[in-house]
């Protein structure tokens, strides 16, 4: 009887830890992307980290969408108009279940005078192709040309991110590039 009782009781806890596994969040989140133009189409970068990209900031603030934006815009010193949502993939690391939603918008310069983000080293205006060249993750330099090809639309996709042998950041393609809508 012993026996019987104790099999019940572990197949009790075991049953009971799965369901508390199963019903356990990932820390999922979204970062926004702010891929401003101005009149001459030059494209606004920030100095991160060593290397030239988009803007970009994760969206945790108790803000609007639009707000939040506008915080990022004031962060470079500038005023921005139109902001759209232009594209939205998902990324999630190799052999990790958390996910990070990359959401870009796209505006336009409105004014104001350039000034360095916290925690980056320098920020200016490139064309496009130069940007392209100068933006050292293949992701972002993809998602520029798709939006430049099918203005007004909502491009998406997924990727897995892992370091090479050299640490550097590489992509997996999960699905490829896409209009939302």
């Amino acid at each position: 009887m012993k026996i019987i009782t104790r099999v019940a009781l572990f197949f009790s806890i075991f049953l009971f830890s799965q369901t508390l596994i199963a019903q356990e969040k990932n820390d999922n989140y979204s970062f926004f992307k702010l891929y401003v133009t101005n009149d001459k189409d030059e494209v606004l970068l920030v100095k991160w980290n060593n290397e030239w990209e988009i803007a970009g900031d994760r969206y945790n603030d108790p803000l609007s969408v639009n707000a939040f934006l506008d915080k990022m815009a004031s962060d470079m010193g500038i005023r921005i108009k139109d902001p759209k949502l232009c594209g939205m993939y998902t990324q999630r690391w190799k052999n990790s279940t958390s996910l990070t939603l990359m959401q870009y918008y796209q505006a336009k310069y409105d004014g104001g005078d350039l000034k360095v983000p916290e925690d980056c080293s320098d920020i200016k205006w490139f064309g496009f192709e130069e940007a392209l060249d100068v933006i050292p993750y293949e992701n972002m330099t993809r998602i520029m040309k798709e939006i430049k090809k099918h203005p007004g639309k909502v491009i998406g996709a997924a990727f897995e991110r892992y370091r090479d042998e050299n640490n550097n950041t590489q992509f997996i393609t999960l699905e490829d590039w896409h209009i939302m809508n």
